[in-house]
């Protein structure tokens, strides 16, 4: 079993609760197609050369790369997809490795030979399970949240909930049609091959967007006690970058009426009788930063650190002027990563 690093999970719902779409000038092609009988929708927006596949999180679809996937058209095909049983794409499953199959299927479909594969956040599972069992269909990979290595099980055995009550939370796409906690569940049996053997080498060429430590920077962070506004972790908000989601952060930690709103959001009874309890308790979140710090911290940086000891030279780490990332920067602050992906995207055409 594994588990999301808690802060590359914070995205799935905080954003998607803060965040609206907006109407937008259309700089894409919306399309569908068959891929193994599942109907798969995918933005088109158009370029030539070397085919890049944007691939969403959790909670997200295609069109959350509207803005960026015209970034990155000068001398790439640039196409972004909606994941099954995401958005617009029929249901499938969930699973990690199925996910990732459908990703190769799709480009099949559209005679794409080899690709340069870009996601953030949860999706980073798909990037490593393609880099890992499809390196002779992959041009590249780019990791938009940091090295991100959520797998390991030591948050099942969180004696607090404070991991599985935040799954169950966490709303995604397609949600009054899905059980969120059997997503959940089907992405977390993920485990990827190098984590268990140290002589495993990927050979496909990596690009990680890191915050100026090399890794994400939030590491010591837990998204449930960010959620209630615990006061435990003031000092990592307060180093988010400027953005909805930090609005949305600074307004649940000091607006008790918005918190109380945002609880009241989740659809899971058992979830939103939890964080309720957690928001009032500080005794309790106490605990559940004890666990993480002396569970989860520790497995969390030793899973980064295979992640990048396996694409070994592979790997190109930039280093962001900042403390933190959260892997949306693609959308808040494309200035910050635009130039390392095209220069990455250069050397490999």
């Amino acid at each position: 079993m594994n588990k999301y690093n808690y802060f590359t999970l914070l995205v799935l719902f905080l954003f998607t609760y803060s965040c609206k779409q907006t109407k937008y000038e259309i700089k894409s092609e919306s399309k569908f197609i068959q891929v193994k009988g599942i109907k798969t929708h995918y933005l088109d927006f158009g370029g030539d050369g070397l085919p890049i596949i944007l691939v969403h999180s959790e909670g997200w679809d295609a069109t959350t790369y509207k803005d960026f996937g015209p970034k990155l058209t000068n001398n790439n095909r640039v196409i972004a997809v909606t994941r099954p049983g995401y958005g617009e794409s029929e249901i499938s499953s969930y699973k990690v490795e199925n996910q990732g199959d459908h990703l190769i299927a799709f480009a099949d479909v559209l005679g794409i030979d080899k690709a340069v594969f870009i996601a953030n956040s949860s999706a980073s599972k798909e990037l490593t399970y393609l880099a890992e069992n499809y390196p002779n269909r992959l041009a590249g990979v780019v990791y938009l949240s940091g090295p991100v290595a959520p797998w390991g099980d030591v948050s099942l055995e969180d004696p607090y909930k404070a991991f599985e009550m935040y799954g169950r939370a966490s709303p995604v796409a397609n949600s009054e049609k899905n059980d969120r906690e059997t997503i959940t569940l089907a992405r977390m049996e993920y485990r990827p091959k190098h984590y268990d053997s140290d002589s495993i080498q990927i050979d496909v060429p990596a690009l990680v967007i890191a915050a100026n430590n090399g890794r994400e920077g939030n590491e010591k962070g837990v998204a449930a006690l960010v959620f209630v506004g615990s006061p435990l972790m003031d000092e990592l908000r307060e180093t988010f970058p400027p953005s909805s989601l930090k609005r949305h952060l600074d307004l649940i930690a000091k607006d008790s009426v918005y918190r109380i709103t945002e609880l009241n959001k989740i659809q899971d009874s058992i979830a939103r009788n939890y964080f309720f309890k957690l928001a009032s308790d500080t005794s309790l979140q106490r605990k559940v930063l004890e666990f993480h710090l002396e569970k989860v911290y520790p497995v969390t940086l030793e899973a980064q650190d295979k992640l990048m000891k396996a694409y070994g030279q592979n790997l190109k780490l930039v280093r962001l002027d900042v403390p933190q990332i959260i892997g949306y920067e693609y959308r808040d602050t494309p200035e910050l990563i635009i130039l390392p992906i095209k220069s990455f995207l250069k050397d490999l055409n």
